[in-house]
C-alpha cells in the first residue's frame, strides 16, 4: 500500500496517494512513510487544515523531525521528484527546516 501511495504521489495523483496512504496506515498507524505521503499530498492540494492535522500526528510519532533531517535520510532511497514533493509538503505544513 505504501508503494502505491508513493507511486500516486510521484504521478501527482494526490487524492489516490491519500487513499493508499490511509490504507497503509491502517496496518501500521505510526509508520513514517504513509504519514509523509498523506501530509505531502494534502499540502499539494492546499488542504491546510488536513495538512496541519497530518503534521501534528507526524510530530507526535517522530518528535524533532526536520525537513533537513528527513532529506538526509531520504537521499538514500527516494527518487529526487518524490523527495522534492515531500520536502515541499513538509515546508507548506510548517515543519522547521533545521
Amino acid at each position: 500500500s505504501t508503494g502505491l501511495a508513493y507511486a500516486h504521489l510521484a504521478a501527482h495523483r494526490f487524492e489516490q496517494a491519500i487513499e493508499w496512504a490511509d490504507r497503509a496506515s491502517q496496518d501500521a498507524p505510526l509508520y513514517l512513510h504513509p504519514m509523509l505521503v498523506k501530509l505531502a499530498a494534502n499540502a499539494h492540494l492546499a488542504r491546510l487544515a488536513e495538512t496541519h492535522t497530518d503534521l501534528v500526528r507526524l510530530l507526535a510519532a517522530y518528535p524533532g523531525l526536520t525537513v533537513a533531517g528527513w532529506r538526509a535520510r531520504a537521499i538514500r532511497w527516494a527518487a529526487p521528484e518524490i523527495a522534492n514533493l515531500i520536502g515541499v509538503g513538509l515546508r507548506i505544513a510548517g515543519l522547521p527546516d533545521e
